[in-house]
């Protein structure tokens, strides 16, 4: 009895009061561990000693009662260091997506600058082959840069377009071929000479 008492009064003032550090988490949870194991001890002594007394089963109920109190209290403190824990790895993780999402407003805020000096330097030699018609013809010259003009330097091309659009006339021609056979055996089975029922003699 003494030794649950204690028990008790140590599990009351380890309650986690705050944030804990994960090796005091580990060290919290081995004394819980050690405090359900000890209560378990200490339950299966009372119960053995309960059968040298006349009334058994009064004591053997006492017994379950400290050891339920004893675990009861082990669980709440289990409870509250789980609670503690999930709200430090909440916390974390909100951290993880501020930090994230600022890294990303920033990325989208400043603009890559090898795509913007690419682009002056096409424009550029664009500017000095207009610049200089005796290296072309004019007629040559416009159509090869209203043919480089659309093109952006990002766009990745896109060849399987024409491979999905084959995909799907494919798929879509099977399912009416499908729907046609499915229709046709229809057809049949109403087709078929229902015999009447016999006459009733």
């Amino acid at each position: 009895m003494k030794r649950i008492a204690f028990l008790l009064a140590t599990a009351c003032a380890a309650l986690p009061g705050g944030a804990q550090q994960p090796a005091d988490d580990a060290a919290e949870r081995a004394r819980i561990s050690a405090g359900r194991r000890q209560a378990e001890a200490e339950f299966e002594e009372a119960h053995k000693a309960c059968y040298r007394k006349f009334a058994v089963n009064d004591c053997i109920g006492e017994a379950k009662v400290r050891r339920r109190e004893v675990l009861a209290q082990l669980r709440r403190q289990e409870l509250a260091l789980n609670e503690v824990e999930r709200q430090r790895k909440s916390e974390e993780r909100l951290r993880d997506l501020a930090q994230r999402e600022a890294e990303q407003r920033e990325r989208t805020a400043t603009p890559p600058a090898a795509p913007a000096s690419a682009a002056q330097e096409q424009g550029g030699r664009e500017a000095a082959q207009a610049a200089s018609p005796a290296s072309r013809p004019a007629s040559a010259a416009a159509p090869a840069r209203a043919a480089r003009a659309p093109r952006t330097p990002n766009t990745p091309p896109q060849p399987d377009t024409q491979a999905n659009q084959r995909r799907h006339d494919q798929r879509v021609q099977q399912a009416q071929e499908h729907k046609a056979r499915i229709e046709k055996k229809a057809a049949e089975s109403t087709r078929k000479d229902v015999r009447p029922l016999p006459v009733p003699p």
